[in-house]
């Protein structure tokens, strides 16, 4: 059975109408949260890098680079969706531990603004870049991170192409041919959690497949072919990649009856997905409390094995880099105790290095819960005791974090990240005209308006 091919079938001939409202409507939540992540990160060196190496091409001026100007899609999409994965604050599908918005959504605005399309077109492009690379993700399972490749990267190439795909109106053979194009594209290895001081090409683990879905799809177009059944063929991405473990069913299942976008979380934590869950917990129990973190003895956080895999750097009680404190439990801990965790900046340089944090990593020590072990990668369980020096202890563990489709964040919770993310960067008046146009993008000139309002939003910052 070649179930790449029912899938592409599915894909190709998903039009606006054929999708549920509350899928489209979700849409567009996951589009505000986007911009909201992606334009607080454009400043970050990371993303200004990638952005500075676009601008200087000198492409035609076709898709907007957010905030400060334009390029060809590829390079645009290139430039946003590293911007979008810059601070661990984008969308997360669970089962597939993949970030389909960083990747999906940055191709699917390229490309519509440049082809000048309207937003019904968009959001079905979106809703198939979503399907695309979380059930290729799902059909991998953990596997693909367990042989040391980063799901967002190796996945997202589908993600990425589906949505192109969808916006070039490319049939199912075409799809499938872009598909085994951009396998041979996809990557994106786990060594950056081997050294802690070279952990900026994450953020590029968005920025590549957004690339090359595009390019995949743009050669299709020309009848560039490539192989079929490129998930899970003989030598597909989840057979190679994933080895034994892969779950190819995944791929089909309920194709058109269950939407892969009401399994997105949004992250209220700029920090690694597995750990929302624990945080939520000592928030719990720091709530109403009379105690401050000066009365803390010891603090022992509770998750699934596979929170405490030693080789990626989740037990470093020193971090070295943004990337390092995000991807530390001991870290994270602490600055959950100490500051707020709902602030990005709690996780950069001049925190990871204050000493009254530095003391708190100190009594932090992760506990592996087996029993938190069956509900994980469906759900990221995580939990937290902690022992105060009174000799109270208190305790709290969840199974679901907030922003989970079981614990979700709506519109209005949405809107306020987004609000609370641009504060500063952009002034209020384009603030709210950024976000009303986002909701109003299935108009026909919906995209158009909203490319406007974000193409130099960034550069000019004043008052209107």
């Amino acid at each position: 059975m070649n179930r790449t091919a029912t899938l592409c079938a599915a894909l190709a001939g998903l039009t606006y109408e054929r999708i549920p409202q509350r899928v489209t409507e979700r849409a567009k939540d996951l589009v505000l949260d986007h911009l909201g992540v992606a334009l607080y990160a454009s400043p970050l060196p990371w993303s200004q890098m990638v952005r500075e190496h676009v601008l200087a091409q000198g492409d035609r001026a076709e898709s907007t680079v957010y905030g400060y100007g334009a390029a060809l899609p590829r390079n645009a999409a290139l430039a946003n969706a590293t911007a979008a994965h810059g601070i661990e604050l984008d969308d997360t599908h669970d089962e597939s531990m993949s970030h389909p918005g960083a990747v999906v959504i940055p191709v699917a605005l390229a490309l519509a603004e440049a082809r000048k399309l309207d937003g019904r077109e968009l959001l079905a492009a979106i809703v198939a870049g979503y399907e695309a690379q979380c059930r290729a993700g799902s059909a991998a399972t953990e596997a693909l991170m367990a042989q040391g490749f980063h799901p967002t990267a190796a996945v997202g190439a589908f993600g990425a192409t589906a949505a192109a795909a969808r916006l070039l109106k490319l049939n199912a053979d075409q799809l499938e041919s872009a598909f085994g194009l951009v396998a041979s594209m996809a990557s994106g290895t786990m060594q950056f959690t081997q050294d802690p001081d070279g952990t900026m090409v994450k953020r590029l683990h968005a920025g590549i497949p957004a690339q090359n879905g595009i390019l995949a799809a743009e050669l299709a177009s020309r009848g560039y072919r490539g192989p079929r059944a490129a998930i899970d063929g003989r030598y597909g991405l989840a057979r190679v990649f994933a080895r034994e473990e892969r779950n190819l069913d995944r791929l089909t299942r309920e194709l058109g009856e269950a939407w892969e976008i009401d399994q997105v979380s949004i992250k209220l934590y700029a920090c690694c997905r597995l750990f929302h869950s624990f945080i939520d917990a000592m928030r719990e129990c720091r709530a109403n409390a009379s105690w401050q973190a000066a009365d803390v003895e010891t603090v022992q956080v509770l998750g699934p094995k596979v929170m405490y895999t030693k080789d990626e750097g989740r037990m470093q009680n020193r971090p070295r880099s943004v990337m390092s404190a995000q991807y530390s439990i001991p870290y994270v801990a602490a600055a959950t105790l100490m500051l707020d965790p709902c602030d990005p900046r709690s996780f950069n340089e001049e925190t990871m290095v204050r000493a009254d944090v530095l003391a708190m990593i100190d009594r932090v020590s992760p506990e592996h819960t087996p029993e938190l072990d069956r509900y994980f990668p469906a759900r990221c369980p995580g939990g937290v005791r902690i022992r105060l020096k009174s000799g109270e202890t208190v305790e709290r563990t969840f199974i679901d974090s907030i922003g989970t489709p079981l614990r979700p964040l709506d519109r209005d919770g949405i809107k306020d990240k987004y609000r609370t993310l641009v504060a500063g960067l952009i002034e209020p008046v384009r603030r709210e005209r950024i976000a009303d146009a986002v909701f109003a993008i299935d108009r026909n000139d919906g995209v158009a308006q909203l490319m406007r309002l974000l193409r130099d939003s960034l550069k000019t910052n004043k008052e209107e």
